[in-house]
């Protein structure tokens, strides 16, 4: 199913780069690597020549986060729809190729309408993974669940409300702020710890990248929210950095051109296949009344 998954994702990429990565970890680790290296080099060359620090400063003076806030929700806007767009270019992509086989009329917009419920049930129920061996389904179907609700939360946090989260100001700990933060860090560390303990055991390094990306992410996003409110504002500066180099590479390579994108492909597909079967049936009842 995994060998399944990466040919048809690197069918639908049209740049080519997921038929790279899929076939070779070092690869994959090479890509990841480079852009965290830019993100880095955007990190400091923001510092020097946009706010004028000087590099000592930078190295070794607690000057908060406040500065980088303003500038910071568009180039997390752009991480977000880059991904977005490849995705959104690889699925126009694979709507052909998954329909070649279909009616020979053209599938009336109805239909799609109609089977629109697939791709919600899909994503949200991951009803699928319940038909897995007995033993194994209902557990991993909740630690399947949990990863796909912490991304998802964090998706929303980072992408809609951004400037809420993205803050120095020192919230009580009732405050629902935290809460939400709270959860998509308990959904995202213990569904990428089940994953990972899972694919090393049986699949080694090559199927582990995804879940110590996941794993990372939240554990440096926590990093920088204990150090903040501990008051360690250097350790947290350092702590964002480390962050937005885990991060930003996740979602520029993982996303669109990974072993991720099947969280967006396999609905899709699933979806498709309900289309197509819905047009051939109603095909073949409009053959048989012209019979």
């Amino acid at each position: 199913m995994k060998t399944l998954r990466r040919y048809l994702t690197a069918q639908y990429d049209w740049t080519g780069l997921s038929r790279r990565i899929c076939r070779s970890p070092a690869r994959e680790i090479a890509a990841l690597s480079s852009v965290a290296v830019f993100v880095l080099a955007l990190i400091v060359l923001y510092h020097l020549y946009v706010e004028h620090v000087e590099i000592s400063v930078l190295r070794s003076t607690s000057m908060g986060m406040e500065h980088m806030f303003g500038r910071i929700t568009y180039f997390t806007v752009a991480v977000f729809l880059i991904p977005a767009f490849f995705m959104a270019s690889n699925v126009a992509r694979m709507l052909p190729l998954t329909m070649r086989h279909g009616p020979n009329e053209a599938i009336p917009l109805k239909f799609y309408l109609a089977e629109a419920k697939t791709i919600f049930l899909e994503m949200v129920t991951h009803e699928r993974i319940l038909k897995c061996p007995a033993s194994m389904q209902k557990r991993r179907w909740a630690m399947h669940w949990c990863l796909a609700f912490g991304c998802s939360l964090m998706f929303v946090i980072k992408f809609f409300f951004l400037r809420w989260f993205q803050t120095d100001k020192i919230y009580p700990l009732y405050n629902p702020q935290r809460w939400l933060g709270y959860l998509a860090f308990a959904g995202l560390l213990v569904g990428s710890l089940d994953i990972l303990i899972e694919r090393t055991r049986k699949a080694g390094l090559r199927e582990a990248i995804l879940p110590v990306l996941l794993l990372l992410t939240a554990l440096s996003g926590m990093a920088v929210h204990i150090l903040r409110y501990v008051g360690l504002g250097l350790g947290a500066h350092y702590a964002y950095a480390v962050h937005l180099m885990i991060a930003v590479p996740m979602l520029l390579v993982e996303v669109p051109f990974g072993s991720s994108s099947h969280m967006i492909y396999r609905p899709l597909a699933l979806y498709f296949a309900a289309v197509k079967e819905r047009a051939l049936e109603a095909q073949a009842v409009k053959e048989e009344k012209t019979a």
